[in-house]
């Protein structure tokens, strides 16, 4: 299973390199400037426990972000019907440059603000402890917008 999930996705980064190649060579350019990417994380929690992890999103994680200053997520979307409860769609402002950092200045940010508004850093690691702890599955797709 896992090596027919690498094939696959080795096919699709393989088609979507050649593909822009080609548009950026015919071009002239190193790359399509116009296609902006796309981090899509879609998260299912664990029974009856959806509540509580919204509650820590919107308590912690979305206050976190505005006192560091990061970016916030494009779309959220709470579903009620289908596989997922959450639907996040985040701007990669960099492109996939978003995903080399060791690490990201943004998250150093928003760690060091999330460790003030619970009052420590070992508190705000139970935070993020107790949301892991309500997820039952998370996918984490990387996507184009021409």
């Amino acid at each position: 299973m896992l090596k027919k999930l690498l094939l696959v996705a080795g096919s699709i980064i393989c088609a979507t390199t050649l593909t822009l190649t080609s548009a950026s060579a015919e071009e002239g350019k190193r790359y399509d400037e116009s296609v902006k990417w796309k981090n899509i994380v879609q998260i299912t929690y664990k029974i009856g426990k959806r509540d509580a992890a919204l509650k820590i999103i919107s308590d912690y994680y979305k206050k976190a972000s505005e006192k560091a200053k990061t970016p916030m997520p494009e779309v959220v979307m709470e579903m009620h019907t289908g596989d997922y409860d959450l639907l996040v769609v985040w701007h990669m402002e960099n492109g996939v440059e978003d995903m080399t950092w060791e690490q990201n200045p943004n998250g150093m940010a928003w760690r060091k603000a999330l460790n003030e508004i619970a009052g420590s850093e070992e508190k705000a690691q139970e935070i993020l402890d107790n949301y892991a702890s309500y997820i039952d599955h998370a996918e984490n797709q990387i996507a184009i917008v021409r």
